[in-house]
Order: structure tokens, then sequence, then C-alpha cells
């Protein structure tokens, strides 16, 4: 094993600008994946294509995404953490500004499918920069800042949408967040902050090394239902809260709308009370919560259905920096990375799509509430395995850890 690169001693406040720098390429590349989602009813008649098809354009760039996020390792050997984000950064803008002036549905997709090759390059080498650029008591912090991209994302997109005429609108959504990424990757590259150490390329040791973690695998699974939580309602619940529970669809859609609201602060929160009371706890109140909400939006009605439906999304965002920081500290630095982009690519096709497609199944059968109450009892399930992850307590050191922050 390759002797640990010195450890940051660095303050939080000198250390934030590399966690805003990857908070903003993680933005730039979550909002590409998802922000199209809204101007679907627009781009439909221009390509005379269907409602199947349109949900289609998402598929191929998941199963992009999910391939190069696990083949990542590769790439960060060879050319390192930080240019590996300025690789994927870059790539990901001119893919962008590509979808923008598609001139047929077939490039368009093409296009997107590069989107999602090239985002997938950049989660481990993020999670490794903020790492290296952090000391281990600040971690939970860091990722907290991480973690506000895909909640503002979640904002953005449909309010983006709302904002702009159908009418080409999505073009112009591509074309200025191409170029808003490009300018991103201009930032990554004249950043002069740690650079972690290359880390391992998934090769057949250092697979075994990281599977023969029991840790691993309760991460995974946990992390699974989590993102399912998240994702399968917002998908699912429009139809749900529709035509099960005759709620009238503007009002679905504010309540929808306010049930994000409070994501990026409860992401900022969920990195503080990481650093403070540990890891372990957080996941276990984020499992619970999330469980008991989700469980409560499959039997409730009433103002208990709203605000089950209003307290979920909020109490699901706590996991990913808890998730994310105990991972940081289990594995070891050098194979840290390749432990995290093979728990990811499993967690993003079980809760992207697995979950909202059994979701989809009850409610075709008529058990909308029962699927969503089972998905509640999957969640709530998470907890049984907590003993399995050694979640460090606060301020708890990693083995390649060294010296106290600089305060």
């Amino acid at each position: 094993m390759p002797a640990a690169p010195p450890c940051a001693t660095r303050s939080f406040r000198s250390a934030l600008p590399a966690a805003l720098l990857c908070a903003g390429a993680f933005f730039c590349n979550f909002l590409a994946r998802i922000g199209l989602a809204p101007f679907l009813p627009g781009l439909e008649p221009q390509f005379g294509i269907t409602h199947a098809a349109a949900g289609g354009l998402f598929l191929p760039m998941s199963a992009a995404y999910s391939l190069t996020l696990a083949l990542s390792g590769f790439v960060a050997k060879r050319l390192g953490h930080r240019r590996t984000i300025v690789l994927s950064t870059v790539a990901l803008g001119l893919s962008l500004l590509g979808a923008a002036t598609a001139s047929s549905f077939v490039l368009l997709t093409l296009c997107l499918t590069v989107v999602g090759a090239a985002g997938g390059l950049y989660f481990p080498s993020g999670i490794a920069l903020i790492t290296a650029s952090l000391h281990p008591s600040h971690w939970g912090k860091g990722l907290g800042i991480h973690e506000l991209a895909p909640n503002l994302s979640f904002i953005l997109a449909p309010a983006l949408a709302a904002a702009l005429p159908w009418t080409g609108s999505w073009r112009a959504l591509l074309a200025g967040l191409g170029v808003f990424t490009l300018g991103m990757a201009v930032a990554v590259a004249r950043f002069r902050g740690p650079d972690p150490a290359p880390g391992e390329s998934p090769r057949p040791a250092v697979l075994r090394q990281v599977l023969s973690y029991p840790a691993f695998w309760v991460l995974t699974f946990q992390f699974s239902l989590i993102v399912g939580a998240s994702f399968g309602p917002f998908a699912m619940l429009p139809l749900y809260l529709t035509e099960v529970r005759g709620l009238l669809l503007p009002e679905v859609g504010a309540l929808l709308a306010a049930s994000r609201l409070a994501g990026p602060g409860m992401a900022l929160a969920a990195g503080f009370f990481v650093d403070r009371i540990g890891a372990g706890r957080v996941a276990v109140a984020s499992l619970a919560f999330t469980g008991a909400m989700t469980l409560a939006t499959g039997l409730a009605g009433g103002l208990a259905l709203k605000a089950a439906v209003l307290l979920q999304p909020a109490l699901a965002v706590l996991f990913f920096p808890a998730g994310f920081t105990a991972a940081a500290r289990i594995f070891p630095e050098n194979v840290r990375n390749v432990a995290i982009s093979l728990m990811v690519p499993v967690a993003v096709l079980v809760g992207n799509g697995l979950i909202p497609f059994l979701l989809g199944w009850a409610g075709d059968r008529g058990s909308f509430g029962l699927g969503f109450a089972l998905l509640g009892l999957a969640v709530l399930s998470g907890l049984a395995l907590m003993r399995l992850v050694p979640f460090p307590p606060a301020h708890a050191r990693p083995a390649d850890s060294c010296a106290p922050p600089a305060e």
C-alpha cells in the first residue's frame, strides 16, 4: 500500500474554496442530467416524439453515467483526481453545447449520452479532492456543501422551466449551462490547493479488498434505499396524489416545490451535525425519519399526508453527508475512490431506476399507497444493519489522518 500523503491541516475557512469549487462542478454535473425534465412538454412537439421517447432520453444518459462512474478509477489513476475533474467538466460543457444545437432527436440523444458519460468521471474524484483539502474533523461540513448541488438543482430546474417560454427554452438552458460548465472547468484547472493522491484503479486485487468490507455492502444498500426514497416519490407523487388522493395538479405542484425548498439548508445542517455528533447518529436519524415519512405517505391522508410529503425529502438529504463521510473514514485513501465508484452506480440504478419502476408497477395494480408504504419499511430495514457499519464518532480520525486542524 502506498504511503498516504500529508493530511490537510488547514482551517475549514481556508479550505472552503476547494469545497465550493467541487460543489460548483457537481452542480453543473447534476443539473445537466435532470434539468431537461421540466422542459419535455416544449421539446416533444419540436421533434414530433411521444412521451415514452421523451422519457427515454434519460435512460442512455443514466447508463453511460453509471458505466463511466464505475470505471473512473482507471482515468483517475492515470491523470490524478484534479485533472480528472477538469476532463469531466470540459467534456460535460462541450457535450451540453452540442445538445443545445442538435438538429435531430437522434443527435440530441447521442449528445446527452456523452453528457452522462462525462458526468460519471467526476464523483469519486470530487469526493477525493474535498477530503484531501479538509481535515477529517471538517469532512461532514465539506460534504454537506457538496450536497448543495443536487438540492439546488431540484429547485432551479422547475423554476427555470416556469420562468422561460417553452418553445426553444431547453436549448437556452443547455447552452447557458454548457458555457457556465466550461467556466467551472477553468476555475478547477487554476485551483492551487492540495491535490489528492491518484488512488487505485478497479483492478481485481483492489476490487477484492473493497468488496471484503461488510460496510461496503451495507452502505450500498442504504444509499440505494435513500436515493430511491429521494427520487422515487419525486417521480411518482404527482400521479399518486392526483389519481389516488384526489389532489388537484396545481396543488400537487406547489406541494412538491415546497418540499424541496428545505433541501439546501438541510444539506448544510447535516454536515455540521456529522462533525458535531457523529455520522452514525445522523444516518440513524435520516433512515428512521425518512422511512417513517415514506410509510406515512402511503398510509396517511389529509393534513398528515401533506406533512409527510413536505418533510420526507428534507429528512432524506441528511443521509448523504453522513454516508459519504463514513465511507471516507472507513476505506483507506488509496482505494476510497474505487469504493465510491462502485457504491454510487448501484445506488443510482436501484434508486433512480428500479424503485420508481416498482412504484409505478404497484400503481398500475391499484396499490400505489402500498408501494409507498413498502418503500418506507424497506428504508427502515436499513436501521437493522447499522451495527455492521463502523460509523465513526464525531472528530474521529481515519487511519491515514495525522494532525488536528489549524483553527
